[in-house]
């Protein structure tokens, strides 16, 4: 376990540096995708994919929207190269290597563990993502003109 972390920490900050994220947002990323990678490896045995990629993205966004009014940067720029971890890039591969060969019950296994991973991600990005806004609504009520 720890070593796919290490992994996906390293993966996170190739992905940084070869996108040119800011050098000052460098340690923030690496957190994030340590985070991401932690989660997710922590809750796929008892959990699954879709549980896991959903809780993995959940924190990841919380933490990405905290760091970036500390560091003052788009959250994007902590969030983007965090979820790098959680992509599914060998189910990806596999279903598709599995289809052609026209073996569908490897293309089933692997294509639904794809699935779930994607909409773990994205439902948990859309979750968390509401839970946001109405806080920032909350806050800045008392700010309106």
């Amino acid at each position: 376990m720890i070593k796919e972390i290490i992994y996906c920490v390293v993966g996170t900050l190739a992905f940084s540096i070869i996108m040119k994220a800011p050098k000052k947002s460098l340690i923030s990323i690496i957190i994030g995708g340590t985070m991401s990678a932690g989660v997710y490896q922590l809750l796929y045995e008892k959990s699954g994919e879709f549980l896991s990629c959903m809780a993995a993205m959940i924190c990841i966004v919380f933490y990405s929207e905290v760091m970036a009014r500390i560091l003052k940067e788009p959250s994007t720029v902590i969030l983007m190269p965090s979820t790098i971890p959680l992509l599914p890039g060998s189910s990806i591969y596999y279903s598709m290597l599995y289809g052609v060969h026209s073996d569908s019950n490897g293309f089933i296994t692997y294509g639904k563990a794809t699935l779930f991973a994607g909409l773990g991600i994205s439902l948990g990005a859309v979750i968390s993502s509401i839970i946001i806004k109405i806080i920032i609504d909350i806050f800045s009520k008392g700010k309106r003109i």
